[in-house]
């Protein structure tokens, strides 16, 4: 009896000997984060340059973890790292969450961790003779970082459609191109080329009006009829579930930086410009943060009228009942 109860307490002690280490490595020893190009993405500039992820995770206890950061031009090739496990977090606009959480449910299961702006849109064109947007021709090309998924491309088939009729929305598709918003900046601010007009982001867009070429046509919040968020954090419901502190962590360091933006502006563009070797004068970037229509927040914003224009018009494979499907319980305050 002795002897049965000593090998049961050795076997026991071996168990949990084995299993101690398990639990500390149970969550990742490394996080995959990425942005895109442009302002709207100054709280990511500021998480990877001031390590504000590392700081997060090294106070929730996880110790030092390994942050890596990069770079894409549009949501669709972010939606893609996603799902192949490449990255953990993304910044997606709003078509990419609905497109990504129409595809993943039940399976992956991507929903949006939280808002992280709300910045205007502005369709811009150098052509003299499109004063407006039925003025477009066959010879015209807009430029928007990537053609039918994009935020700028949804809501110029938004756009379309009011112009048009609805069964027309896909009338100025032909008409655009998929490039980065710094090569369409080039593009716009060279010497006459294919690109005759660009549906941009700041601080892009405010660097073309300053050319006298180039004209507004229209922006998202007359297109939508007010703010709406133009990205939001995205990643699987896997990595939520078998990483919680890590990602409460990465979310603790966005609103950190959120803040950061908020409280010192200056400062957060002073590192913005030293990150991107972005050359706008620092002035010109603060007068574009201090635009009444941009608001760093992490808040979601205006996010039903571009999702149901892509449920009727079929690109989704599912439709949300409600906006804060898309979103994780948290994000929405459920």
């Amino acid at each position: 009896m002795y002897r049965r109860r000593v090998i049961k307490t050795m076997f026991a002690a071996a168990g949990a000997a084995l299993t101690a280490p398990m639990i500390a490595r149970a969550e990742a020893t490394e996080l995959r984060a990425a942005k895109q190009f442009g302002l709207g993405y100054l709280q990511y500039v500021l998480m990877e340059e001031l390590k504000l992820v590392e700081a997060q995770a090294r106070a929730a206890g996880l110790g030092d973890i390994k942050v890596t950061w990069a770079t894409f031009r549009s949501s669709d090739v972010m939606n893609d790292a996603l799902i192949s496990g490449s990255v953990d977090f993304v910044s997606l606009g709003l078509p990419g969450i609905a497109t990504i959480w129409s595809r993943t449910r039940g399976q992956l299961n991507v929903r949006a961790a939280a808002g992280l702006n709300s910045l205007p849109l502005m369709l811009l064109t150098r052509n003299p003779q499109v004063q407006k947007i039925a003025d477009f021709t066959e010879n015209d090309r807009i430029a928007v970082p990537a053609v039918k998924v994009s935020n700028q491309a949804i809501l110029l088939q938004m756009e379309a459609a009011k112009l048009f009729g609805e069964q027309n929305y896909q009338r100025l598709d032909a008409l655009t191109v998929s490039m980065a918003h710094p090569d369409a900046t080039a593009a716009m601010l060279g010497a006459a080329g294919e690109v005759s007009a660009n549906f941009s982001s700041p601080p892009f867009q405010y660097r073309q009006l300053k050319d006298p070429r180039i004209r507004k046509l229209t922006t998202s919040n007359e297109i939508l009829g007010g703010r709406s968020s133009f990205n939001v954090v995205a990643t699987t419901g896997k990595f939520r579930d078998t990483n919680p502190k890590l990602y409460r962590a990465y979310l603790a360091a966005l609103e950190e930086a959120t803040a950061m933006v908020n409280r010192d502006r200056r400062g957060a563009a002073e590192i913005y410009l030293k990150a991107t070797g972005d050359k706008t004068p620092i002035d010109e970037i603060l007068a574009i943060m201090s635009d009444p229509d941009i608001e760093f927040t992490t808040k979601p914003m205006t996010i039903s009228p571009m999702v149901d224009f892509m449920a009727k018009t079929g690109a989704l494979r599912a439709k949300p009942e409600r906006w804060q499907d898309l979103f994780f319980a948290e994000a929405t305050g459920a």
